[in-house]
């Protein structure tokens, strides 16, 4: 009785970002010593084409960087010219991937004003990166206020057409001047802005992808639950073998058929249980998946819907494929920063591929497609919402 009581109070979550405390136990950089050195030569703005202002191409006048050493600790933030770095070849993060970063997305909103979708909880959950690397920890809200007046400084960056936006990518590393498997000594924290256009130019395009059973991206009691560099670099071959072969993506599981991600995806299936009762299901957070934001987005928007069943449960690749072969796979899809919404049409398991329903002219299920219109309308409508900050 009093487990159910819980669960109905509007106060009680079992979200991963349900309690976002962004301090640091330790002196932290603070926004108020910001100082800016703008550019003296600045870049030509690339077109607002989504065949140019394609992801990662571009780099926008400024960007934010603050150093920190184990005997001066934080230095002050600062936002200068965009440049490369000199980085000495024995660092840290050049040898042992000590280093993690963050995806996040800047909008312009229909007043000019300046929208960021949940940057609180990119905060927190580097914060949680840092420390399982045993980089320096920071106060979240400071560099919070640092990466907007950094948005601030090149908004004229930030694209005002739909479906484009601003990538904020904050990244910290080790940089010690030395050898050696153990904490550095020394870091360096910076974001960099990125003009993206949209991931589906002419709309959302269902994807095929492929369930990995020779590779896993990560395993019990690793570090798949952060967002670390090391996560990353041995998916590229998997995902170059699985594209050669007609698909697009790799969907990630453990030996026993436990599913995780689809790429660099969290993963969802709409479907009916065995009773007949729709339900929304996605791998339960169990340290080898991401606590996606756009993940945690679309948990909290379902189950204030209220017109099924939206569960986090160990889901096995054998129960997918039942539910499709019975017809009870309503649809599946995706979700992350990049992409907000990948629906999917085809899953290729053990020599076999199972279609996935969906909708011919909405390129997409009606779920997914009414997800990505709500994400959308949050994200860059003119309304305020408690995910958004207008700065």
């Amino acid at each position: 009785m009093m487990l159910r009581s819980l669960w109905r109070s509007p106060a009680f979550s079992f979200s991963y970002y349900s309690n976002l405390d962004l301090s640091c136990p330790y002196p932290s950089f603070q926004a108020r010593d910001l100082t800016t050195t703008h550019t003296m030569h600045y870049i030509t703005k690339p077109p607002c084409d989504p065949k140019i202002m394609t992801f990662g191409a571009f780099h926008t006048d400024h960007l934010l960087e603050i150093d920190w050493s184990e005997k001066m600790g934080w230095s002050r933030p600062q936002i200068v010219p965009f440049k490369s770095f000199s980085i000495h070849p024995f660092s840290a993060c050049l040898h042992y991937a000590i280093e993690c970063f963050e995806g996040a997305k800047a909008y312009k909103g229909p007043d000019n004003s300046i929208r960021t979708f949940r940057l609180n909880c990119n905060m927190y959950r580097m914060k949680q990166s840092a420390k399982r690397l045993s980089l320096p920890d920071f106060d979240g809200a400071e560099l919070e206020r640092c990466i907007e007046q950094l948005l601030k400084v090149d908004r004229d960056w930030i694209p005002d057409r739909p479906g484009f936006s601003c990538y904020i990518r904050p990244t910290l590393m080790a940089t010690e001047e030395a050898l050696g498997v153990r904490a550095s000594s020394r870091a360096k924290l910076f974001v960099a802005l990125c003009p993206v256009g949209p991931y589906f130019p002419s709309g959302l395009k269902p994807v095929r992808v492929f369930c990995n059973t020779s590779t896993i991206r990560s395993a019990p009691g690793g570090v798949g639950g952060y967002k670390v560099a090391g996560n990353y670099a041995p998916t590229v071959l998997p995902l170059k073998e699985v594209q050669k072969i007609g698909f697009h993506q790799n969907l990630w599981m453990l030996p026993d058929g436990l599913v995780q991600e689809m790429g660099v995806c969290n993963l969802f299936f709409f479907w009916k249980n065995k009773q007949g009762e729709k339900e929304l299901v996605t791998p339960i957070l169990d340290g080898t998946i991401l606590p996606g934001i756009s993940r945690d987005s679309i948990l909290e928007l379902t189950r204030n819907m209220g017109k099924f069943k939206v569960i986090e449960k160990k889901v096995y690749i054998q129960e997918v494929v039942e539910a499709i072969e019975e017809g009870r796979m309503i649809e599946m899809f995706g979700s992350g920063t990049a992409v907000s919404i990948q629906p999917i049409e085809a899953i290729g398991y053990n020599d076999k591929i199972y279609e996935v329903q969906y909708d011919q002219k909405l390129n997409a299920g009606e779920l997914s497609h009414e997800l990505f219109d709500i994400l959308t309308n949050i994200q860059t409508g003119g309304g305020e919402h408690k995910w958004v900050r207008s700065i």
